[in-house]
């Protein structure tokens, strides 16, 4: 359905690449006018220097006749699944297929290569071959990228989800849901009428946790009277049947709103929500204008444009060694986007939180072990000050 839909759909955050349009296609390439430079720890992983961009702009042209180095660019995509999840493998093929139209790159894409073991041998024949840079969509891929990438040296591994340190040429990109998942989590709060709330999420992984973490301390701020129920895929992105069956469950003891967190988790979550007419979330893909559902509280959209174009201008400018970009609101890459039918009220007091984030006035984190630099609560859930969530938050002003 989703390649159907194709490049007809309307543009998932493309605001940054358009307003460079005409300069990139016009030769030339993109450079960031101002950039922030953070020292961060990442779950499994020492400190690393990452780089946040919000705006980019065009440099001079090059002579009449010359090439931009963008359209010379042979770009691999690997997918787990594909884009018709309208999710997590979507977000990425669209932005790769958009960003394509604009800079005019040669673009392979590779489909249902769930885990490393099946997408090596793919990502080595893209980099025997030439390809420049390799696109790898999801931390199911973070072992195998650190162990071919320095056998292609020339080649740029961009993987998305990751975190572990090591080939210069493995460009990490590390996805944070709780920015967007405590927003919707606010929303929740104050829908709820049953008190009961489910959760839902492929593979237990450090992102997907932080995300439920911080989806709950949303709900509970508001209405610390919330009773959660959870489940985990066995790192079984794909397994609509079970989250279908996970959100049947749930609903059945009484929950009215079930938090789902990508890809077929949020297939399954969505049928069995809209069927029962109880509220439900999405992750990734701005579903609430692709395909408004009535019981729909919201998605948390990622717009991959941003960070597939950084990556692709740092491959062109010799600036992309040990690359590191953090997926965040302030950085543009994710927003929230309501569901039709949530209250107006609802949403604008979610909103007021929003805001709270992009402006620096509200932070959520986690309690990291100073030794492993892991999330601790990650390891152990159990702890006393893990529960009811292990996402802590703090307010300036």
């Amino acid at each position: 359905m989703a390649s159907r839909l194709g490049v007809s759909m309307q543009t998932l955050g493309l605001l940054i690449v358009i307003v460079i349009l005409a300069g990139v296609a016009a030769y030339g390439w993109v450079r960031a006018p101002s950039v922030v430079t953070q020292t961060v720890t990442v779950p499994g992983a020492a400190q690393a220097t990452q780089t946040v961009t919000s705006y980019v702009t065009v440099t001079a042209s090059p002579a009449a006749g010359a090439v931009s180095p963008l359209s010379q660019l042979k770009v691999g995509l690997i997918l787990p699944i594909d884009e018709t999840d309208l999710s997590w493998n979507y977000a990425a093929w669209y932005a790769v297929t958009k960003l394509q139209e604009i800079y005019g790159f040669d673009l392979s894409i590779h489909r249902q290569l769930f885990d490393g073991t099946k997408a090596e041998p793919v990502a080595i024949d893209l980099a025997r071959r030439g390809y420049d840079v390799i696109i790898l969509q999801g931390i199911q891929y973070m072992e195998m990228a650190q162990k071919i990438a320095p056998q292609f040296p020339k080649t740029l591994f961009v993987c998305v989800d990751c975190f572990q340190i090591g080939a210069p040429n493995v460009y990490n990109i590390w996805m944070t849901l709780e920015e967007g998942a405590f927003v919707l989590g606010i929303a929740a709060g104050l829908l709820t009428k049953s008190n009961v709330i489910g959760l839902i999420g492929g593979g237990r992984v450090p992102s997907i946790w932080a995300g439920h973490e911080a989806f709950k301390a949303g709900v509970l701020l508001v209405n610390p009277n919330v009773r959660f129920l959870e489940y985990y895929a066995p790192l079984s992105w794909a397994d609509v049947a079970g989250a279908r069956r996970a959100a049947e469950s749930f609903i059945a003891q009484g929950a009215d709103v079930i938090f789902s967190s990508g890809d077929g988790i949020d297939v399954g979550v969505s049928l069995a929500a809209s069927e029962r007419k109880v509220w439900f979330t999405t992750v990734y893909v701005d579903i609430p204008r692709i395909k408004p559902m009535d019981t729909l509280l919201g998605s948390i959209v990622f717009n991959w444009d941003v960070v597939f174009s950084k990556a692709l201008i740092d491959k062109v400018t010799d600036n992309w060694r040990y690359g590191f970009l953090t997926a965040t609101m302030a950085s543009g890459i994710i927003k929230v986007s309501f569901g039709p039918n949530v209250p107006e009220d609802v949403k604008n007091r979610a909103l007021r939180y929003q805001n709270m984030i992009l402006m620096g006035l509200l932070k959520i984190y986690f309690d990291v072990d100073p030794v492993k630099g892991v999330f601790k609560c990650f390891d152990n859930p159990d702890l006393p000050e893990c529960k009811p969530t292990a996402a802590k938050v703090t307010f300036k002003g």
